[in-house]
């Protein structure tokens, strides 16, 4: 199902051609029964989807790209002569039918929710509503959604995660068509201000894949997807950038090699708790408002604006502070001789805020370690990664 309020921003892709979007956004009145609030979430599509020209070399076989981020989970592969992306919110919405109705409560929310094409699961008899419908039911209550990434990496606080990303990977990639299928997926690079294993990331988002029917499973950073989405044109040379509700991933690469590759334990939601702290608001409201958009985060007006501006520039520092401070300690002998200046390209649904681009710019315009030719936008922001990973597996397959 489709929550989606930020506006759309379609331009040319670089080898990919946009075609259509089908976006599809109410807003959800208030309601105080469950076959109301299942009547309205049905209004909605579930996945959304963005189609493009695919210019490059075909696979001779299957090849998908899966971008499972904190936010959502997207996936690109190549149908009909052209790249489909399909996205879906990535969070979790505990349903408590009791709380509504007498008797066989669960029985009755559960034949609402097949009723209304909900996407859910039944967990020992407990209702988990999925993807942006778990969002709305969340907003409509006052509660905040449950996710099953945290940070980037899986959230170990909640027992019930492997099953949800499971069951969201399924509603965009689908299973294998056969056993030559070729999937990449993405991981955090390793993290600079944070302490947790990567590996063990890694492996449990592996078997997943396995479990669903994958067998050619593949993975690469988020940074350097984002590398291979964007940058053919220059030999996947520059500095690929994605900012994503849980952390920010960094490479430098250098003819698709990574030169260095780090992230950060800052996100959008990172963005969104400190806001809603000094602003006396919920993370979802929070989370509304900047992706409603409508302001540049260099010139805000309401006090929720201002909060959100602040740790967005926050941020940004931190990011420019830490790539200088890792570029100092890496050995010259790793570091390549630039000759020419290079892009910076960045992607994900935290980089859209208006203002974003304008102000990197500023920060990169002194002392920055790298020659750089031009701060830009992935020409599909939202899908970049996904797009990324399905070239690296197409590339792989020719």
């Amino acid at each position: 199902m489709i929550f989606m309020s930020m506006e759309r921003r379609l331009k040319k892709l670089s080898g990919l051609q946009p075609v259509y979007i089908d976006v599809n956004s109410n807003p959800m009145p208030q309601v105080s029964s469950i076959e109301e609030v299942v009547q309205e979430v049905n209004h909605t599509n579930k996945v959304e989807v963005f189609i493009m020209e695919d210019t490059r070399t075909q696979a001779s076989h299957r090849a998908v790209g899966v971008d499972i981020g904190t936010g959502f989970i997207s996936c690109a592969e190549l149908e009909k002569g052209k790249v489909k992306c399909r996205k879906v919110r990535d969070a979790f919405f505990k349903l408590n039918p009791s709380q509504f109705l007498e008797g066989s409560a669960t029985q009755f929310g559960e034949n609402m929710l097949k009723t209304s094409g909900a996407h859910y699961v039944k967990v020992d008899d407990i209702l988990y509503v999925l993807g942006d419908s778990a969002f709305q039911f969340a907003s409509l209550f006052h509660k905040e959604c449950l996710r099953p990434m945290s940070k980037g990496v899986l959230n170990a606080k909640e027992p019930v995660s492997n099953l949800m990303v499971g069951e969201l990977v399924k509603a965009v990639a689908g299973p294998p068509q056969t056993d030559d299928d070729i999937l990449y997926y993405c991981v955090p690079a390793p993290p600079i201000d944070a302490d947790f294993d990567i590996e063990y990331h890694k492996q449990i988002l592996g078997g997943v894949f396995k479990d669903i029917g994958y067998k050619n499973i593949n993975v690469m950073t988020e940074g350097l997807a984002v590398v291979y989405s964007e940058l053919a044109d220059t030999a996947y040379t520059g500095i690929g950038m994605s900012f994503g509700a849980g952390m920010c991933n960094i490479v430098y690469s250098f003819m698709g090699i990574p030169v260095f590759s780090f992230s950060l334990s800052r996100g959008g939601d990172w963005i969104d708790e400190h806001a809603a702290m000094h602003t006396d608001e919920t993370n979802n409201v929070v989370t509304s408002v900047k992706e409603k958009g409508g302001f540049s985060i260099t010139e805000p007006s309401s006090g929720i604006q201002k909060a959100i501006s602040i740790y967005y520039d926050s941020l940004l520092i931190y990011l420019v502070e830490q790539f200088k401070a890792l570029y100092e300690k890496t050995p010259k002998k790793e570091l390549p001789n630039v000759l020419n200046p290079m892009p910076i390209i960045i992607a994900g649904g935290t980089s859209l805020a208006q203002g974003f681009v304008e102000r990197l710019r500023e920060l990169t315009s002194e002392d920055f370690p790298v020659p750089i030719s031009e701060i830009k936008h992935a020409e599909e922001p939202l899908f970049a990664v996904s797009n990324g990973l399905y070239q690296a597996a197409k590339l792989s397959n020719t």
